[in-house]
């Protein structure tokens, strides 16, 4: 993979960026935007799909924003201690024949029958074909009765560079097919795409006229070019970005994005400082992890103690008393 200087300099400094986190050029067309063209899918032939940036393009992008990739923040974790989840179902990772170019997070002995497991698809930084820099965060998630499907292998060898919306399509294929039952009972109807840096736009890029897609988690990422915002138009189900602060490469998209989908649309909006790197080299995830599975458990389970640490300051372990910023809108009723 090749890399302009700008991006190679940033990214040195990142202590935890074992892989780019950017989304970069394959061969052929890839999508133009043009305000009023919405295309049929989110597939494109870059990495991240359409609502991604290429090489070339983020390296331009850089250059004149003056945000650095590579920044860390007074929250950046040093690496922590890969555990089973702290959830109630210890979780390993899997290796499955039916979907050989990826890797199954889920609990290691299936839950109790009438415990129903949502399904998570999941995008690398960098839209990498190995998903080890952000096993702690996968792992701690699905202990608390999640089945994930995330792109790549360990080892990354999958014959690609990077993952594309295909290989996230084809988690959603896999689970809906009847894949993700051996790992207990499961509910195809409680789905949601999530990723981080590129794979986070991936995952935007999935959700895009996708049905079955009713949640879209976007770890450290909003959408680089102002020109293809206008696709927001057709995002139609709730989105939650956990950023890391004004340091972090996606944090000034993301706050334009926020700002421009639909009026109406549940949003929710959560920044600490870490930079672009976030936590999931820590212990279980971090603070993204405890986030994460908190906007999760709310989300599909109605859990109103998860609601309360998201959107409650006051309440007991809240997100704002671990220094989180949080904005969110349009969530009543939910």
């Amino acid at each position: 993979m090749i890399f302009t200087s700008v991006v190679l300099t940033a990214l040195a400094a990142n202590s935890v960026a074992a892989v780019p986190q950017i989304c970069t050029r394959q061969s052929g067309g890839q999508f133009v935007p043009k305000p009023g063209y919405f295309p049929a899918t989110g597939d494109d032939t870059i990495a991240g799909g359409i609502f991604c940036i290429s090489l070339s393009d983020l390296g331009t992008y850089l250059a004149r924003v003056g945000n650095n990739p590579g920044a860390t923040g007074s929250e950046t974790p040093r690496s922590g201690q890969a555990t089973s989840g702290s959830g109630p179902y210890p979780a390993q990772a899997f290796t499955d024949p039916k979907l050989a170019k990826h890797t199954i997070f889920a609990p290691k002995t299936p839950p109790p029958a009438n415990v129903t497991m949502p399904i998570l698809a999941w995008g690398n930084g960098g839209c990498a074909t190995d998903p080890t820099s952000h096993k702690n965060l996968l792992i701690e998630i699905a202990s608390h009765g999640y089945v994930i499907a995330a792109d790549g292998i360990a080892g990354g060898k999958t014959g690609a560079s990077q993952s594309m919306v295909s290989d996230m399509k084809a988690s959603l294929d896999w689970a809906t097919s009847g894949g993700a039952a051996k790992y207990g009972s499961v509910n195809t109807s409680a789905i949601a795409t999530m990723g981080h840096s590129c794979g986070g736009l991936e995952a935007m890029s999935s959700a895009y006229h996708d049905e079955r897609v009713k949640r879209i988690l976007m770890f450290n990422i909003g959408i680089f070019q102002d020109e293809k915002r206008y696709l927001l138009q057709e995002i139609k189900v709730p989105v939650a970005w956990f950023i890391g602060g004004p340091k972090d490469m996606g944090y000034p998209n993301v706050e334009k994005d926020y700002k421009l989908l639909n009026a109406g649309l549940p949003a929710y909006k959560a920044s600490l400082d870490t930079g672009h790197g976030g936590t999931f080299a820590a212990t279980n995830g971090g603070k993204q992890g405890k986030a994460a599975v908190a906007y999760l458990q709310w989300q599909f389970r109605n859990d109103l103690a998860s609601k309360a640490i998201l959107l409650d300051p006051k309440a007991p372990g809240s997100l704002v008393s671990d220094k989180w910023t949080v904005e969110y809108k349009n969530w009543e009723g939910y």
